[in-house]
Parts: C-alpha cells; sequence; structure tokens
C-alpha cells in the first residue's frame, strides 16, 4: 500500500507542482476536514490512526496533539531538519509531494485551531526549500492557506524557514531556539515545548514525514491506517537505504514489516 509515495512513483517529473496535487485528488481531505466533519473529527481521526512521529521519537502523534496548552497564539512547527547521515525521506516529500506536506499543515492547524505554522528546513537543502515555498506561495493563490479558507472563516499563514545548517537543531527546542533567531542549543524540560514553546507560547512540533500521512488520513479514515501494520502503531513509513548497498534509495514499507521481505 502506498500512500506517501503513489505521486512519485508515477515517475511524473511534475508531481510537485499544485496542478499535478489536485488532478491526483490533492486538497479533497481539506474540503473533507474544514467543510463536512470538523477539527474536533480530525483530531479523532489521527488519534484513530495510530500513527507515531516519523522524527525518530515514535510517540502517538495524537496523543501529542492533545497536549497542546489552550493559550492563545499557539504554533505549529515542522521539524525538516533532517541531518541524520544517510537519511533522506524527508527531502524527498519536500522536493517531489509537498503539497501532501501543506494539506497536512492546513488540516492540522484547523483541527488544533493554530493561526500560524513554520516549517523549519535544513540548511543544506535548498531545493526542498524552493519547491516547498512554491507549494506554499500555489496554496496561497488557490486560497488553501490565508484569510477565510474555503469560506469557514479560518485563517493560516504558514512561513518556510531555511535552517543555518547546524545537526543539533534536529532538536525540537533547539529548533524552536534557531527560529527565534537564537543560538540554535536544547533547552531544559520542562516546560515542554506544547506549554511554553516558540515565542514561549504553546506549540506542536511535527515531523514532515508524520505530517505528510495527515491527509490521507482524513479522506480514508484512521481505522483504515490502522489496519496497515501492527497494533498499536500503524500505517506505512519511509526508510532510507545508503551506504553500501546493492538498490540504495528511499523505500516505503509498512510497519512492523522486516527488511527480509522487502523486494
Amino acid at each position: 500500500m502506498k500512500i506517501l509515495t503513489q505521486r512519485m512513483e508515477e515517475n511524473r517529473t511534475d508531481s510537485h507542482t499544485i496542478e499535478r496535487y489536485e488532478a491526483t485528488g490533492g486538497y479533497t481531505a481539506l474540503r473533507k476536514g474544514l467543510l463536512d466533519i470538523g477539527a474536533e473529527a480530525i483530531a479523532a481521526e489521527v488519534k484513530a490512526s495510530n500513527i507515531r512521529g516519523r522524527g525518530g521519537a515514535n510517540f502517538p502523534a495524537g496523543v501529542k496533539w492533545g497536549f497542546l496548552a489552550p493559550a492563545k497564539p499557539a504554533y505549529l512547527v515542522i521539524n525538516g531538519d533532517e541531518s541524520e547521515p544517510g537519511t533522506f525521506k524527508d527531502r524527498q516529500l519536500l522536493e517531489r509531494d509537498p503539497h501532501q506536506l501543506v494539506e497536512g499543515v492546513i488540516l492540522t492547524a484547523f483541527a488544533l485551531g493554530i493561526n500560524h505554522a513554520f516549517i523549519y528546513i535544513r540548511g543544506e537543502y535548498p531545493k526542498p526549500a524552493r519547491r516547498l515555498q512554491h507549494a506554499v506561495d500555489g496554496a496561497y493563490a488557490k486560497g488553501y492557506v490565508g484569510t477565510d479558507i474555503l469560506g469557514t472563516g479560518f485563517d493560516l499563514d504558514i512561513t518556510v524557514h531555511l535552517g543555518g545548517g547546524a545537526y543539533i537543531c534536529g532538536e525540537e527546542s533547539a529548533l524552536l531556539n534557531s527560529l527565534e533567531g537564537r543560538r540554535g542549543e536544547p533547552r531544559l524540560k520542562p516546560p515542554f515545548p506544547a506549554v511554553a514553546g516558540l515565542y514561549a507560547k504553546p506549540t506542536i512540533v511535527i515531523n514532515v514525514e508524520t505530517m505528510s500521512n495527515v491527509a490521507w488520513i482524513v479522506n480514508s479514515g484512521g481505522v483504515a491506517y490502522a489496519s496497515f501494520g501492527p497494533v498499536p502503531a500503524g500505517g506505512t513509513r519511509l526508510l532510507s537505504l545508503a551506504g553500501l548497498s546493492e538498490r540504495p534509495g528511499n523505500y516505503e514499507i509498512v510497519m512492523g514489516m522486516s527488511w527480509r521481505v522487502v523486494r
């Protein structure tokens, strides 16, 4: 089952454009979420999906959403500081299907009542940053981002931020320091970002790959997503294979699958 890589595997050179994304079902989840089911239902579907953070912590994303403190303003920050050696899964998502991420960001922000989202990208990723900025600009032009989205009264701004190239900024609190224009170094916890994060306001920090699953979950349902893979960690995920390998690259596998059966 290809959730994250279906458009990429069609070998289309325009998979990153809004025209191709809409032609292959893009932004239908946005309309469903904002116009039909509402914020609480979006959050419930993500929780039912059993999706866990794809940035390394493996913490249930739906549970993490629930930690957001009620104070306003609140922020959503997407961690695209992919600096682990030999890892390039987020780069592929950013370069070849950025609208999948953008749609997930809008749905998540709507579900959490957030009006400003930041996407922080590794400093050595100029091409992914350009692709993503173009996708965000296209979403603004279509009315998917900005003021009164789809006539719902919901407003959202998305800021793309290119980091300074520091490895430590992959850690969420160091990333927040960097985003504020300060030295990228970890903060003492508590308080945790969900209580006092960006600009000392409640903040949810989520990985690029995790966020790229949200549109599929809203469209197809959390239970359907959870049906792929073992309990309590359903769905698929991307794994990067690099180094001395006959077939290096990114592979989307069902959670719990052994490498022995990957072909």
